[in-house]
């Protein structure tokens, strides 16, 4: 019990002590200095960065995606020049079966070309090549002689 008034009495002579400093500090113009804002500033920085992280993000994700429609256009416009070549080489075929290629076609302002209309067995295959801004399609029409109907159409990375 003696220990615990002892306690006590120390305890209320340090908070006299504490409450002197404060009143001679505040009498001095000192300022006592307050640590709340700094979490404050901390968490407003890391908000930014993480915001600024996901909006650079999303408008890479946008930029990329762009560029696969440009190429996916421009290799669908290499495609259906390259078929216009192969009706133009049909039409050909049917006028004259002797028909050999070697041609270059303008359409509008691109061009493709027949590379060459071979005879195998019964068949013919046609072969044709455009390019539209770095956009290449080579396709491979095989067709019966007699008719001209189509036996298969694939598209080849090279001939």
């Amino acid at each position: 019990m003696l220990n615990k008034i002892r306690t006590i009495k120390h305890q209320s002579q340090l908070n006299r002590s504490f409450t002197t400093i404060q009143r001679w500090s505040a009498s001095n113009g000192m300022k006592r200095i307050n640590n709340s804002g700094y979490l404050a500033i901390t968490s407003a920085l890391i908000l930014s960065f993480l915001i600024l992280a996901i909006v650079s993000a999303s408008g890479s994700a946008a930029l990329f995606s762009r560029d696969n429609n440009l190429d996916f256009e421009l290799k669908q416009n290499s495609y259906f020049l390259a078929r216009a070549c192969l009706e133009y080489a049909l039409i050909k075929l049917a006028d004259s079966p002797s028909y050999a290629g070697n041609e270059t076609r303008d359409i509008d302002l691109d061009q493709c070309e027949v590379i060459s209309v071979e005879t195998s067995g019964l068949n013919k295959v046609i072969k044709t090549r455009s390019q539209v801004s770095g956009a290449t399609t080579n396709l491979r029409l095989t067709v019966v002689t007699a008719n001209l109907s189509t036996v298969s159409l694939e598209e080849v990375v090279s001939f």
